[in-house]
C-alpha cells in the first residue's frame, strides 16, 4: 500500500486545467505548460489565498506567461552543472564535495527553479545513466568528503531505493563523512518525513545534513514544523537556503519573519541566494542594488546567527560569492563585475 506522501503525490494537480477560482491564474497560463511542467500537491495549494491575485505562495507554484519571456542574459544552465559533470549524474565543482543528480522529479515544480530547463528537456543530460560510474569516481578521489544528494528532489525516491543509493556510495567511497540532502519536500510535501525516510538517509558514524528551502513565512505551517521536529529529534542538522524573489519575499519584514520563524523551529538560515540567471525565471530577479539594500536592512534587526549570507552564483560554473565588495563591483548602468579567485565575469541586472 502506498504511503501517505505517495498518495498525496498521486492526487497532486498536474495542470491548470484542474484549477478553478484562483485569482492569480491568468488565462494564458496553459501556454507555459507546453514548456515547463506543472505539479502542485494539495497540501501546498492549501497555503494559497485563492482570492489574492498577488499571492506570493501562488507565484512560486503556478505557471504564468512571463516564464516564456527570457532576457538576453538568461541561461539554460545558469550554475554550470553540465560543464563540471565528471561522471553520469555527478558534478564536481569544489575540491571536498560533489553533487549527485538523483532524479529530475519533484513533488512541485517551482517556477523560479534554476534547473527548470534541464529538468524539463527530453535530453535530461544530468539525469541519465547508472550511478556506479559516479561511485567509482568518488572512490578514486578521496579528497571528496561530502556528497550532496540533489535533483529534482532526491526524496522522490522511495525509502528502499534511497537507502540502497546511500549504501552504494558509502561502500565505494568510505572516506565520505557527510551526507547532505537538498530537498524542498519539508516545504511542499512534509508528509514525506517519516521514520522510514530518516532510516534511509542516516548512517552510524556519518553526519547527515538536510538543506531545505523555505522562501516565505507562510510556508512554515504546523505540518512543516512537525516534520522539521522529527528530523531534529533524529539528530539531523537542518539548514535552509532561500532565494530572493521579486514579488514573493523582497521586503524586509517578510524576510525577518521568515528567518525568525525558521530559528524558532531549530532551522538555521544558511544562504540567501540572489535569483540565478535562469531562462524562464527572469521576472523573479531583483537588481543587485535592491538586494544589497534589503540585506543591509536586516542587519541588527535579527540575531546574527539567523542572518544568512547573501550570495550570487557566478555564471559559468565558477562558484558563488557574497553580494558585496570586493566580490561584486558596480560598473554603472546595472552592470557589475563579479570576481572569484582571480576570475572576473560581467553580470547584468534584469531589464
Amino acid at each position: 500500500m502506498a504511503e501517505l506522501w505517495q498518495q498525496e503525490l498521486q492526487r497532486a494537480i498536474g495542470s491548470v486545467d484542474r484549477l478553478a477560482g484562483y485569482a492569480f491564474l491568468g488565462t494564458d497560463a496553459q501556454l507555459v505548460e507546453n514548456k515547463f511542467r506543472t505539479l502542485v500537491p494539495e497540501y501546498y495549494l492549501n497555503l494559497i489565498d485563492k482570492s489574492d491575485p498577488e499571492d506570493p505562495i501562488a507565484k512560486m507554484a503556478f505557471p504564468e506567461v512571463k516564464e516564456l519571456l527570457s532576457g538576453s542574459t538568461a541561461l539554460r544552465d545558469p550554475i554550470g552543472d553540465l560543464s563540471r559533470q565528471v561522471a553520469p549524474r555527478l558534478t564536481h565543482r569544489y575540491p571536498d564535495r560533489a553533487l549527485l543528480h538523483v532524479t529530475n522529479l519533484c513533488p512541485m515544480y517551482c517556477r523560479f527553479c534554476f534547473r527548470k530547463n534541464l529538468m524539463n528537456e527530453k535530453e535530461e543530460e544530468l539525469y541519465v545513466g547508472d550511478f556506479q560510474p559516479a561511485a567509482n569516481y568518488l572512490s578514486a578521489h578521496p579528497a571528496v568528503r561530502e556528497l550532496i544528494f540533489s535533483g529534482g528532489d532526491p526524496w522522490m525516491l522511495g525509502d528502499h531505493k534511497l537507502s540502497e543509493l546511500v549504501d552504494l556510495f558509502l561502500k565505494s567511497a568510505p572516506q565520505l563523512e557527510i551526507l547532505r540532502f537538498h530537498t524542498r519536500m519539508p516545504v511542499t510535501l512534509p508528509a514525506r518525513i517519516t521514520d522510514g525516510l530518516i532510516s534511509a538517509i542516516s548512517r552510524m558514524g556519518k553526519k547527515t545534513i538536510v538543506v531545505t528551502h523555505f522562501n516565505h513565512p507562510r510556508e512554515i505551517s504546523e505540518v512543516a514544523k512537525r516534520g522539521i521536529s522529527k528530523l531534529a529529534n533524529a539528530g539531523i542538522t537542518v539548514l535552509n537556503q532561500s532565494v530572493l524573489l521579486k514579488g514573493v519575499n523582497d521586503r524586509t519584514e517578510i524576510l525577518q519573519d521568515l528567518f525568525r520563524g525558521l530559528g524558532s523551529i531549530g532551522v538555521l538560515p544558511y544562504y540567501l541566494h540572489h535569483c540565478d540567471l535562469v531562462s524562464g525565471a527572469e521576472h523573479f530577479r531583483t537588481s543587485i542594488t535592491a538586494g544589497q539594500a534589503l540585506w543591509r536592512s536586516l542587519r541588527g534587526t535579527i540575531p546574527g546567527y539567523l542572518l544568512p549570507e547573501y550570495v550570487l552564483e557566478i555564471p559559468g560554473a565558477i562558484g558563488k560569492v557574497p553580494v558585496a565588495e570586493p566580490y561584486v563591483k558596480a560598473l554603472g548602468g546595472g552592470v557589475y563585475s563579479l570576481e572569484h579567485h582571480g576570475t572576473k565575469v560581467e553580470y547584468r541586472d534584469p531589464v
